[in-house]
């Protein structure tokens, strides 16, 4: 009996450092995931910073005109609309003069990200090879028994490991949902200071004054507009990241929509509502939009995240009675006779 118990107890040790194993491999998917994630992004804003680099002057950004137009001749220009051309490389430099900046301060944020996450990712080599160690010893171990196949023990670690597995999937999708959430919450934070900053703008920037006597880098550093639109970059970013989580979520598929980009879109409207519209409207409308959209993707994934947390704790309960019933089992069992 010493005997059996010795081996029962040298099993149990051997399977639990096998979930272990399990848990870690399954985080490491989901790290590679991201990984992926982060590698395509980073491509795109560093193609973006080079794009813009090379449109735009340090001296323009710090000036009162754009494409060597004073603000009121661009108003002029594009409210013509004779040069539709010209309108377009207005509004192109205008995106430059409003995106360098958030852009190269990105990419530098998500190649220390990608460091990161790559070292992350060589910690879990050695894990691959201890369970393939551990998948050996278990083998031996089990020889220990006279079995011929058809045991009730071997069904019942066959449904436990099933269940281990679907158990630790949900774990993990709980840590990718919490992080989520959390992102958009702060997303939705985001947008919230920016439609106050903008209904400020609406009294305090005054449009037809910067028009007239007005300069790009008060505009986007040293006005409520500037302030908005650090607003934004934040809730582009916390989406974004938001969207790295749930890309590893099983049975998610994100909405593109919800996820879309905000910085951009806001640069050209604020350009509108500028140059055409003479008022504060368009940005307003859009950050209004984006808040609701934002709102409604953080109840939709707080209710999914909790049923999530509901299969994951039936899991949990079926996973510890099936590791106490294989223990019944194999102690029921004979030992194999000495060689």
């Amino acid at each position: 009996m010493r005997r059996d118990l010795s081996l029962i107890r040298r099993l149990e040790k051997i399977e639990k450092e096998m979930g272990y194993c399990q848990i870690k491999l399954e985080k490491e998917q989901r790290l590679t995931v991201q990984a992926e994630f982060l590698f395509i992004h980073r491509s795109q804003i560093a193609a973006a910073v080079e794009k813009y680099s090379g449109q735009v002057t340090e001296s323009e950004i710090h000036g009162n005109r754009l494409g060597g137009l004073t603000f009121r001749e661009v108003q002029t220009e594009v409210g013509t609309g004779v040069r539709p051309e010209r309108v377009l490389a207005l509004r192109e430099l205008f995106r430059s003069v409003g995106l360098l900046s958030p852009l190269r301060d990105e990419l530098e944020l998500l190649e220390r990200e990608s460091e990161e996450i790559g070292e992350k990712l060589s910690t879990f080599l050695a894990f691959h090879k201890k369970k393939e160690g551990l998948e050996q010893e278990r083998r031996s171990a089990l020889r220990g028994f006279q079995m011929h196949g058809g045991e009730t023990v071997l069904r019942i670690s066959a449904e436990f490991e099933e269940t281990e597995q679907n158990w630790n999937v949900l774990t993990e999708d709980l840590m990718n949902f919490d992080e989520a959430l959390f992102h958009v919450g702060r997303a939705v934070d985001y947008l919230n200071s920016a439609r106050n900053f903008i209904l400020s703008s609406r009294s305090q920037f005054l449009v037809e004054e910067w028009v007239n006597d007005g300069y790009l880098i008060d505009l986007f550093k040293h006005s409520t507009v500037g302030r908005t639109k650090e607003m934004v970059d934040g809730a582009d970013r916390n989406l974004k990241m938001a969207l790295r989580e749930l890309l590893c979520l099983k049975d998610y598929v994100p909405q593109a929509e919800d996820f879309e980009q905000l910085l951009l879109p806001f640069i050209d409207l604020l350009f509108d509502d500028l140059f055409v519209e003479g008022r504060l409207t368009s940005i307003l409308k859009f950050i209004e939009r984006r808040l609701s959209r934002a709102e409604a993707l953080r109840r939709n994934l707080d209710e999914r995240r909790e049923a999530v947390f509901e299969q994951q704790h039936e899991k949990e309960e079926t996973r510890e009675r099936l590791f106490h019933q294989i223990g019944d089992e194999r102690r029921k069992l004979s030992l194999a006779p000495p060689f």
